[in-house]
């Protein structure tokens, strides 16, 4: 393989998982905000009487809930993103750990090659 090919191949290598990387990102950006919106409705709602009249929207209808079965409802989500964002976490430690790999492994291709603008 020619170092050009090597150098192109390395690089659609990396660019890909960039692209993983940054979706990967997103992914977490996104849950860490619908974990922090759920724990706040989570605080609001022990604050009040356990007789406190709730509604619980499901789709185009709202309907009448104890406060118990929302409190568990909504804890059960936060346990849920917390173990999807641990596992985010760890797929992006692994993409990142990738990366740098490749960008070293294309910085030494190109630099050891003598191709300009390497880096």
């Amino acid at each position: 393989m020619s170092l050009d090919a090597q150098a192109q191949k390395l690089l659609a290598q990396y660019q890909q998982q960039q692209e993983v990387y940054q979706s990967l990102v997103q992914q977490r950006v996104l849950l860490e905000a619908e974990l922090k919106e759920l724990k706040k409705v989570l605080e609001e709602l022990e604050k009040l009487p356990e007789d406190a009249e709730l509604y619980k929207n499901v789709g185009h209808v709202l309907y009448k809930t104890k406060k118990d079965d929302l409190v568990k409802e909504i804890k059960d989500k936060i346990d849920l993103i917390e173990v999807k964002l641990a596992g985010l976490k760890k797929q992006e430690e692994l993409v990142k750990s990738e990366l740098e790999k490749l960008r070293q492994q294309l910085q030494k291709v190109l630099s050891g090659g003598g191709l300009a603008g390497g880096g």
